[in-house]
């Protein structure tokens, strides 16, 4: 996350990419940026987005730890103290945070995949269990030893909101690293070790290629979550985040549901359609799939959604493509021999 001030106001910024150049100029990343929120002096209830979205940057801000947010007048606990002096009122989209440690009562609910599930009840609307969720990232923790253990039971409840099972894991396998702008270089930025994919082969009924149309070979560092329609044309909302598939990051239930435990801080932004269009619930999406869709062969919509006449991006190809037979996923710590675009074999010599 960046905060950058101006003279004139202040941006948010949140995104998916590390501080280096090969993240930047290389590779797939989101970013979301705020409007420039101008100053104010009106209290802080007033100048606050319907999202809450600066109670909300204050909450995770806040969660590093008061020795972290003490001192006012420099690090963490100064910028706590600017968010209050601007106008946040035209930011239209939720934070959804992730915070290292155990959360209890009310508190379970304010990161992780709980809060998602909680904006999800609230803001988007009862959608056909035939609409998958898309998840998508760059690496993968240890999910258990078999796919009820959390993902297809805990986490998919959360990603569901309102009832969905079918389950989209976008995931470069070892070709698409191979043929990629960085060859086997790039899957330094996949961490998925031996030791954690050996104890859920179960995953790969779930995997899909990374298919990007023009930027296919630019290796995916973003990671994105969605609940789209079969075909691709619609979505009920859209998550950018730096959150991977893991239960670090995510939060995984315990004592009896009665504790959310995470290990991660993450950030990501929430879209839903009625924050830009008040009558809409519904995306139309655009992307690298769009020119493949004619408008005849569009998912029938139920009668309670209503599309956004804007046309949201997606950065891959939707319906994602499974992976085929021989696609296995790239494993960071694995020995490769099939040489890649620049000759080289992985890990380097």
């Amino acid at each position: 996350m960046m905060l950058l001030q101006y003279e004139k106001g202040l941006r948010v910024v949140i995104h998916t990419a590390n501080m280096i150049p090969e993240d930047w100029n290389l590779r797939t990343q989101g970013i979301w940026m705020s409007p420039l929120l101008p100053p104010t002096n009106a209290p802080p209830s007033l100048s606050d987005s319907t999202t809450h979205f600066r109670e909300d940057l204050e909450e995770y801000l806040k969660s590093y730890g008061s020795a972290a947010c003490q001192n006012t007048t420099s690090g963490i606990g100064k910028w706590i103290g600017l968010l209050n002096r601007y106008d946040f009122r035209l930011v239209r989209v939720f934070l959804i945070a992730s915070s290292s440690g155990a959360f209890t009562g009310s508190d379970m609910k304010k990161f992780g995949h709980l809060r998602l599930n909680e904006l999800l009840k609230i803001h988007t609307p009862e959608t056909p269990s035939s609409w998958p969720i898309i998840g998508q990232f760059s690496s993968i923790g240890s999910l258990g030893l078999q796919p009820t253990d959390w993902l297809t039971t805990e986490w998919s409840s959360s990603f569901a909101g309102r009832g969905a099972r079918g389950i989209r894991l976008i995931f470069p396998c070892v070709e698409d690293v191979r043929n990629s702008l960085e060859g086997y270089s790039a899957g330094g930025c996949l961490p998925y070790v031996q030791r954690t994919a050996y104890r859920q082969p179960w995953l790969r009924q779930f995997l899909h290629r990374w298919v990007a149309d023009a930027h296919s070979r630019a290796i995916p560092h973003i990671k994105t979550y969605s609940r789209i329609s079969p075909d691709g044309c619609y979505a009920t909302w859209f998550l950018l985040t730096s959150a991977n598939l893991s239960k670090a990051a995510w939060g995984v239930l315990q004592k009896n549901r009665t504790q959310l435990a995470m290990r991660s801080y993450e950030l990501g932004v929430l879209f839903v359609p009625s924050q830009f269009e008040p009558n809409s619930n519904c995306f139309l999406l655009g992307g690298p799939h769009q020119a493949s869709t004619n408008v005849k062969e569009r998912t029938k919509l139920p009668e309670s959604m209503r599309p956004s006449s804007i046309t949201f991006p997606l950065p891959y190809q939707l319906p994602p493509e499974p992976y085929a037979d021989d696609d296995q996923p790239w494993i960071v710590d694995k020995l490769y021999t099939s040489p890649d675009i620049y000759g080289h074999t992985w890990p380097p010599e």
